[in-house]
C-alpha cells in the first residue's frame, strides 16, 4: 500500500501594523480541527481469473483461501492535510504567525474488490467470498472512526502550546511548524495502518479459511482445487 501525504501551509500578511508599543504576541484561542474521513465507493471488478488475483495479490493477505486468493480487496491510504496561517507586523520588526485552522482528510481511495473469474456470480461460493471482504472493507472503516478523534486531539493538543509564533522570518517558522505536525501525523498513520494490518490478518484467520472452503458443499474448494492441477 502507498501513503499519498499532501501538505499545504498558506501564509497570508495583514498589511496593519500592530501598535508602536505591542512587541509581544497576543494570545490565541484553540485552533479548531476539521477531520474529514473519506472511504471511496468500491468498484467490483469480477474479470481478474485466479492466476492474477495471485499476482496483483503480492504479500497482501486479504485471501480466502490459504494457498491461493479467490478475492482481493485493494486500496490506497490518503492523507491530507492544510493549515492557514496569518501574521500580523510587530512594530518591533517581528512578526506574529497565527494557525487559523487545520484541515485533515484521512481515508482510502481507490478501493476495488476482485472476485475471481472463476466463482459464477450467482453462487453461494461468490456470496461467501464478497461476504470476506466486506469484512475487509468493515475493518478500513472502523479503523477510521477510531483515528479521526486521535488526529484531532493530539494535533490540537499541540498547537494549543504552539499555535501562535513569533520570528523574524516567517517562513522559518512556518517550515519548523510543518516539520513538527508532519511528525505527529506520521506517527498516527504509522499506528494505524499497523492496527489496520493486525485486524486485516485477523479476518484471514485460518478458521476463516476452513470455514467459507467448507462452505457451500465445497465449492470454493474444488474450484481452487482445479486451479492447482490445472497449473
Amino acid at each position: 500500500m502507498r501513503l499519498f501525504l499532501f501538505c499545504s501551509l498558506c501564509l497570508a500578511l495583514i498589511s496593519r501594523a500592530c501598535p508602536a508599543h505591542a512587541d509581544d504576541c497576543p494570545s490565541y484561542p484553540d485552533v479548531p480541527i476539521n477531520v474529514v474521513t473519506q472511504f471511496d465507493q468500491p468498484v467490483y471488478d469480477y474479470s481478474q481469473d485466479i492466476a492474477a488475483l495471485q499476482r496483483l495479490s503480492g504479500d497482501e493477505r486479504h485471501t480466502i483461501h490459504e494457498s491461493l486468493t479467490l478475492g482481493l480487496t485493494r486500496y490506497d491510504p490518503v492523507m491530507e492535510f492544510h493549515v492557514p496561517i496569518r501574521a500580523e507586523q510587530l512594530a518591533n520588526g517581528l512578526a506574529c504567525g497565527f494557525v487559523d485552522h487545520v484541515d485533515v482528510t484521512i481515508g482510502y481511495k481507490d478501493v476495488t474488490v476482485f472476485i475471481a473469474s472463476e466463482i459464477p456470480q450467482d453462487s453461494c461460493g461468490f456470496d461467501q467470498v464478497m461476504a470476506h471482504e466486506q469484512k475487509h472493507i468493515d475493518v478500513n472503516r472502523q479503523i477510521l472512526a477510531e483515528y479521526a478523534p486521535r488526529i484531532e486531539g493530539e494535533l490540537k493538543d499541540y498547537l494549543r502550546l504552539n499555535g501562535v509564533f513569533k520570528e523574524l522570518h516567517p517562513d522559518y517558522a512556518l517550515s519548523l511548524l510543518q516539520d513538527r505536525l508532519q511528525v505527529i501525523l506520521n506517527g498516527i498513520i504509522a499506528d494505524m495502518m499497523t492496527e489496520n494490518q493486525r485486524r486485516q490478518q485477523m479476518v484471514d484467520s485460518r478458521a476463516e479459511y476452513a470455514r467459507v472452503s467448507a462452505s457451500c458443499n465445497g465449492q470454493l474448494r474444488g474450484i481452487a482445487a482445479r486451479f492447482i492441477q490445472g497449473q
